[in-house]
């Protein structure tokens, strides 16, 4: 089979198909020009000392302002990137798991019971939860950072505010 017929076929392991909605995602986000890049500049500005802060100018101070907004744009592309798996993989589980849900326990047995043991009973299932218990913890990892972010490029603002006033 060539490169190309095995590109039209639909993938069939958890990985290829996470890959494909992956690349789907990319490819939209690049789209709408938010094809933003990492940054080390940003580490730089928030890890100044005081006496650091004051030498800076208006202009530096502008520019780490713009730079940390870049980290937070892009930290958030990466938060959206990762719910957007987890949402998958629940959705994926679901439908993986539909046919034999009711199956498990008994009339009495609570709903989440009966998820977790369809889940055991299938390998797929099991490996989506598995990302989707990873991706958590790093959405975790990351929660309310770019709020942070916000907090200390709106400070550079301010300080920039001042040092043009100053002149």
């Amino acid at each position: 089979m060539s490169s190309e017929q095995e590109s039209n076929q639909p993938p069939t392991k958890l990985s290829e198909r996470r890959a494909k909605i992956t690349d789907l995602l990319s490819k939209y986000t690049s789209s709408m020009g938010l094809n933003i890049r990492p940054s080390n500049e940003v580490e730089h500005f928030l890890n100044l000392s005081q006496a650091e802060l004051r030498k800076m100018t208006a202009e530096e101070c502008g520019e780490a302002s713009y730079i940390i907004a870049k980290a937070m744009t892009y930290i958030q592309l990466e938060i959206n990137k990762l719910q957007a798996d987890v949402n998958w993989c629940e959705n994926y589980i679901q439908f993986l798991i539909s046919k034999i849900i009711h199956t498990m326990g008994g009339q009495y047995t609570p709903f989440d019971y009966k998820r977790t043991l369809a889940i055991k009973q299938d390998d797929t299932a099991m490996e989506a939860h598995k990302v989707i218990t990873q991706a958590k913890l790093r959405l975790d990892s990351l929660a309310f950072i770019t709020n942070q972010l916000r907090a200390i490029a709106l400070s550079f603002e301010g300080l920039q505010q001042t040092k043009r006033s100053q002149k």
